[in-house]
């Protein structure tokens, strides 16, 4: 049995965790560098810190270097759970763009009324957190109402279990539909956009330049990161917990076939 594992995966045994910690790598830095950018242009037009835009490039720099000390435990493997780890990456990448130069960054940093900027935060990261709940949530309904989901998911072949790309298909198709971009938020983007932009000129003279352009940044960011959340959510329950559940109850590595 072994040897039939070995030839199966012998072809392409580690090839797809090179190419995602090189992804992983170089994703964070470019994205780490655009929001630190965004950052930057920030402080210069809030007279903020430059200690700001500053520490978040070093932090990138870092989680940079540090998606290839993850990778080295999975090196030359097929492990999901390393496709896992090195998968929140790429949402990190997601929430440097959107999430700290795209809201945080303006609500946390720029002059405003501290009621306004209470409400904005707390409201977007209860937000937040709760989309992720109803998405784990969700996995466990989806996961109870069918039955064969999980074994789909997760197929035993014996010395191994193995994940397939067509299981996210799977879990998908029966779990309940959150898309954030169906949304009414999605359109009402595009109508506010304008409004927003004369904002800018109106409240130029008040606080200076700058606010219009990261209200509609803020406004555009909250979808994308609920859509971000969302996978995040997804990814570590199915590419890091149940991996890390399945073996330790079946003493069975969980492998990905077909990626």
């Amino acid at each position: 049995m072994k040897k039939n594992i070995g030839r199966h995966y012998a072809s392409r045994v580690g090839e797809h965790l090179k190419v995602a910690v090189r992804l992983a790598s170089f994703g964070v830095l470019f994205f780490s560098l655009l929001g630190s950018g965004i950052a930057w242009a920030g402080t210069d037009s809030f007279n903020c810190s430059a200690d700001i835009w500053k520490t978040s490039l070093t932090l990138g720099l870092f989680l940079s270097l540090f998606a290839w000390v993850v990778y080295l435990p999975f090196k030359n493997t097929d492990r999901l759970l390393g496709n896992g780890l090195l998968s929140i990456f790429f949402f990190l990448c997601l929430f440097w763009v959107f999430g700290f130069s795209g809201f945080y960054f303006y609500f946390l940093f720029a002059p405003m009324n501290l009621w306004l900027r209470t409400i904005a935060l707390s409201s977007v990261t209860i937000t937040l957190l709760y989309r992720m709940y109803t998405i784990v949530c969700d996995i466990r309904e989806a996961f109870q109402k069918h039955e064969n989901l999980f074994r789909q998911m997760y197929c035993d072949e014996g010395a191994i279990i193995t994940f397939s790309r067509q299981a996210i298909g799977f879990l998908e198709r029966s779990r309940k539909n959150r898309n954030p971009f169906k949304s009414i938020h999605a359109y009402a983007a595009m109508i506010v956009t304008p409004f927003v932009l004369v904002l800018n000129k109106l409240l130029t003279p008040v606080f200076g330049d700058g606010h219009g352009i990261f209200l509609v940044s803020a406004f555009f960011s909250v979808p994308i990161l609920l859509w971000g959340i969302e996978i995040f959510a997804q990814t570590i329950v199915i590419m890091i917990y149940y991996p890390i559940k399945l073996q330790r109850e079946t003493g069975k590595p969980v492998l990905m076939k077909d990626w």
